[in-house]
C-alpha cells in the first residue's frame, strides 16, 4: 500500500533544491555528498537531518543561481499552513485558482508595461519598474500559499 506523500515538507523541499544543483555544486557548497543530503531527504531515515547551517548554504545557493528562495517559501507556507482557521471547501479552492488568474494578469501587465517603449526607462526595465514586478510576484506567491493552505485543510 503506497503511502500518502505530504507536499509541505523540508524533506520535499530539500529534494527539489538538490533537483535542481549538481554533485559538484552541492560538494562546493556544502562540503557533503550529493549522496548525503539525498538521505536527509528521506522522511522515513529519522538517524541524518540537515542541519540548518547547510540549508542556509542550499538556500543562499539557489538564490544566488536561480533568484529562489525555497526554504524560505517552504517555512512561510508551513506556518501558513500550520493551524488552518477553519476547515476549506471544495469551493474555496476554485476561487482561489481564479484569484490567481487575476494576479497573473497583474504580473503580466507589469512586465508588459516596463518593457514598452512610452515607459519611464523605455525598453528597460528601471529600478521602480523591477520593484513593481517583484511586488506582483510576491502577491502571487502569497495567493500559491492560500491555495496550499486551502488544499491542505480540505
Amino acid at each position: 500500500m503506497s503511502k500518502t506523500k505530504e507536499i509541505i515538507t523540508i524533506e520535499h523541499t530539500l529534494k527539489d533544491v538538490l533537483k535542481n544543483l549538481s554533485d559538484q555544486d552541492i560538494q562546493e557548497i556544502t562540503g557533503k555528498s550529493k549522496s548525503y543530503i539525498y538521505k536527509c531527504a528521506d522522511p522515513d531515515d529519522h538517524e541524518r537531518n540537515i542541519q540548518f547551517r547547510t540549508v542556509i548554504l542550499l538556500e543562499h545557493a539557489m538564490q544566488k543561481i536561480y533568484q529562489k528562495t525555497p526554504f524560505s517559501n517552504f517555512l512561510k507556507d508551513y506556518l501558513a499552513t500550520a493551524q488552518p482557521e477553519k476547515p476549506a471547501s471544495e469551493s474555496e479552492v476554485q476561487s482561489e485558482i481564479l484569484a490567481i488568474g487575476g494576479r497573473l494578469g497583474d504580473l503580466m501587465d507589469a512586465v508588459r508595461e516596463s518593457m514598452d517603449e512610452k515607459s519611464s526607462g523605455g525598453a528597460k526595465i528601471v529600478p521602480h519598474e523591477k520593484e513593481k514586478i517583484y511586488q506582483d510576484i510576491q502577491k502571487l506567491d502569497d495567493q500559491l500559499s492560500k491555495i496550499k493552505s486551502v488544499l491542505k485543510s480540505l
